[in-house]
């Protein structure tokens, strides 16, 4: 079984607990809570914020676990659906990827031995983006149809030892055609690139037919 939670959140809520759009660490918190009992455990969902006039949808999606309302959220602005085995069942979807790509840097360690967790750079020419999708979507079980949409969203800030970091965020738009289901579905729940813990790599599918 799985789920998909969709949470509106006003703008002057946000701004109360000082959430601003890019702060990746803030809404990775605030994600947490809809999933109560579970601190300490590997993260069970991926999310993804988009900005909107009436202010931020927050979408939430997990396979192992019913995401849960949190008390600050009226019901309102609240909205989840399971989602059925047969959805991931069709050839062809129109997908909406917010994602952040990046190649690992070649990094040793004071042995001269590569360092299983180099530093990550992020992808900003279009080609190099493009060339990364296509990688994941080998790997992930489908193929791009066409030239996908591509376009710069929202960085997303984190915090670490030396300061604040930024993760580049680039949004894909397409279409696609599943090519190994198996794969595909993984993928669908693991997500895609990196980051994914602020927000990234969540692949939003409209079934289609062709």
């Amino acid at each position: 079984m799985s789920w998909l939670a969709k949470l509106l959140i006003e703008p002057e809520w946000a701004a109360s607990k000082h959430l601003e759009f890019a702060d990746g660490y803030g809404w990775h918190q605030l994600a947490w809570q809809a999933f109560p009992g579970l601190d300490g455990q590997p993260r069970p969902f991926l999310f993804r914020l988009d900005s909107r006039p009436e202010g931020y949808n927050l979408l939430l999606l997990s396979k192992e676990h019913e995401p849960q309302r949190p008390d600050w959220c009226p019901e309102e602005c609240w909205a989840v659906k399971t989602i059925t085995p047969s959805f991931l069942t069709f050839h062809h979807y129109r997908f909406d990827l917010r994602a952040n790509p990046t190649r690992k840097l070649a990094k040793s360690g004071p042995d001269g031995e590569p360092i299983k967790n180099g530093r990550r750079q992020p992808l900003t020419k279009i080609v190099e983006q493009t060339e990364w999708l296509q990688r994941k979507a080998d790997q992930s079980g489908f193929k791009i149809i066409d030239a996908p949409e591509i376009g710069f969203c929202q960085d997303q800030v984190f915090r670490k030892r030396s300061g604040r970091g930024v993760h580049t965020g680039v949004r894909f738009r397409g279409l696609l055609e599943v090519t190994q289901q198996q794969n595909f579905e993984t993928a669908f729940y693991r997500g895609l690139g990196s980051a994914k813990g602020f927000g990234f790599g969540l692949l939003l599918l409209q079934p289609v037919r062709i």
